[in-house]
């Protein structure tokens, strides 16, 4: 499963109007999505249990940090953990990128087989060398 693309601002709506249950929701959910691709989140349980929870928010940043190719989870930790309402922002941001740049390659696969492209490693005219 790929990520989700959400509306940003309905997702503080949300948050907002459901008094934070809709961010819950959220984190679950992303949570779910960055593990598909390759992120290791622990369960979100541990989101709730005391002290615990700082560490699975670390965890949660390194993970989005992997996914996104971030070279500075801890700076993002200590944004996330002060500035918690920066999050849903940036997260949802990448996941949005993430599954738009999927979609393109979606299309274009659809388009053309994959033999067909100039670039693609095995082109029947050049002997399994890439074209240049």
């Amino acid at each position: 499963m790929l990520p989700k693309e959400r509306n940003i601002l309905l997702v503080y709506i949300l948050g907002f109007l459901t008094l934070g249950i809709y961010f819950l929701y959220w984190l679950y959910k992303t949570k779910k999505e960055l593990n598909e691709l390759g992120a290791n989140i622990p369960s979100f349980i541990l989101y709730f249990i005391p002290i615990v929870n700082i560490y699975w928010l670390y965890r949660y940043t390194k993970g989005w940090a992997y996914v996104t190719k971030k070279n500075d989870a801890i700076v993002y930790f200590i944004l996330f953990l002060f500035f918690g309402i920066v999050m849903p922002y940036l997260v949802q941001k990448s996941l949005n990128q993430i599954a738009r740049n999927y979609a393109r390659q979606q299309m274009m696969r659809q388009a053309m087989p994959p033999q067909q492209y100039p670039m693609y490693p095995n082109y029947p005219g050049q002997g399994g060398q890439f074209r240049m």
